[in-house]
Parts: structure tokens; C-alpha cells; sequence
């Protein structure tokens, strides 16, 4: 699993845990809105605006650049907006 960071320009998401192509955690608010949302770039890096097919948005572009990706260890799940950890 992926752990997406946003640059921050005020925006109510600033990471994303991504699992085989899809959000699937988002901090710190509107989970509700981006989890489950499949994400179409394969290969994040920093600099890069995801790509991103959401039931709520559509088919569309993140405006806020990667700032940095981390790759998460398997056994670690987070749920939700906070972020806690199961």
C-alpha cells in the first residue's frame, strides 16, 4: 500500500493510502468522498497530479501535486478520517 502526500494549499485532504489502485484512507476529512476512488497512475512520484476516476467527482485531475510517497507495510489497515490504526 501506497501513502499518497499532498502538497497543502488548504485543501480538506492532504493524504491518501492507495491499495492496488484505490483509495482506500484519507486524512485528515472527506473520506467520504475519495474512498474508493480508483486512482490511474501507476508509478507516483513527487510532482506528479493523480489521475483519478471518483463516483462523486468523475473522471478527473487531483489539482494539488504529490509532495512525497511512502510505501506502507502489509497487516496495517486505516479506516476513515482519523486515521486510526485496526
Amino acid at each position: 500500500m501506497l501513502r499518497v502526500y499532498f502538497d497543502d494549499h488548504g485543501q480538506d485532504f492532504l493524504e491518501w493510502d492507495i491499495q492496488d489502485g484505490v483509495v482506500v484512507g484519507c486524512r485528515p476529512f472527506q473520506g467520504w468522498l475519495w474512498n474508493g476512488t480508483k486512482v490511474y497512475n501507476e508509478d507516483i512520484k513527487p510532482g506528479d497530479y493523480l489521475q483519478i476516476e471518483s463516483p462523486g467527482v468523475g473522471r478527473t485531475t487531483i489539482n494539488y501535486p504529490v509532495e512525497r510517497v511512502e510505501e506502507i507495510g502489509e497487516g496495517i489497515t486505516i479506516t476513515g478520517d482519523e486515521g486510526k490504526v485496526k
